[in-house]
């Protein structure tokens, strides 16, 4: 194949991308359009601009009315709680089971993923968060989403340690460090790739999720963001603009955050596929 077809092959696969890409953010494009337009056109969804732009006055209503900063303040909490549990506790296990070569270390490996395909149990949770008075609490959600997502970290940071040469493990011991200090001063800050990716996708999973918070908290002063959009349409059920921008609000964080780690996650997927 010569330089020049092999070119225009590269050129086509990157515009039929670019194209995929357009397609897949029409909906948002839909979404940020629809929460500027009035109630009447919004009602319409047309994939058009809006004839006139109520920016200040629909806003004013999603934050008043969505109690958008109550909700923020929930998602952030729980989320950064979920991710720094789930990413300390994964990368600790990781460690043991992929230097530890034994039945112990293989019987727990594979324990754990079982947890990526086992569904939670709804009662059994709910009875123990309520035996230890976690119900209805951030903490208990927190405590959820670390047993939901720690099998998955785990799984993705096994694969990753496995490629670290122990010759660095070695060369640590002599020079007088013990498993905690290898762990924290070697290993963990060569695992810095995979874990940019593994928080990236920890938090996306329990910034979107609904379920889990619908189920174990009551009290909807600690609901988060998806969940106050449940809330928001039932006080606004046909003026889609206000629901649109309490949606697009939600979405937010969890796309600037896409955006801006992209590189991280596929620095971090592609390090642990070679051995090295």
């Amino acid at each position: 194949m010569t330089e020049r077809r092999r070119r225009r092959r590269t050129g086509l696969a990157e515009l039929g991308l670019w194209a995929l890409s357009a397609f897949i953010l029409v909906p948002y494009l839909m979404v940020v359009l629809t929460s500027l337009k009035s109630s009447k056109e919004a009602g319409l969804f047309r994939l058009e601009l809006p004839s006139e732009i109520h920016l200040w006055d629909n806003y004013r209503v999603v934050f008043e009315r969505g109690l958008v900063l109550q909700g923020f303040t929930n998602s952030m909490l729980v989320t950064a709680g979920s991710v720094v549990t789930v990413l300390l506790c994964s990368a600790l296990l990781s460690f043991y089971i992929a230097r530890m070569r034994g039945r112990i270390s293989e019987a727990l490996y594979r324990f754990f993923l079982l947890g990526m395909v086992a569904p939670i149990s709804l009662v059994t949770t709910f009875d123990v968060l309520k035996t230890f008075k976690l119900l209805n609490t951030r903490t208990g959600i927190v405590m959820i989403f670390a047993g939901i997502l720690i099998p998955f970290a785990t799984f993705i940071y096994v694969g990753f340690v496995r490629t670290i040469p122990r010759e660095l493990d070695e060369a640590a011991t002599i020079d007088g460090c013990g498993p905690y200090r290898l762990f924290a001063v070697i290993i963990f800050p060569l695992m810095k790739p995979i874990t940019f990716t593994a928080g990236i996708l920890v938090f996306m999973n329990v910034w979107n999720d609904s379920q889990i918070p619908l189920f174990f908290l009551n009290d909807n002063r600690y609901w988060t963001m998806p969940l106050n959009i449940y809330r928001f349409y039932g006080y606004f059920s046909k003026d889609w603009n206000y629901i649109f921008g309490n949606i697009l609000l939600t979405t937010l964080p969890v796309l600037l955050l896409y955006l801006l780690g992209q590189r991280f996650m596929i620095e971090g997927m592609t390090s642990g596929a070679v051995k090295g």
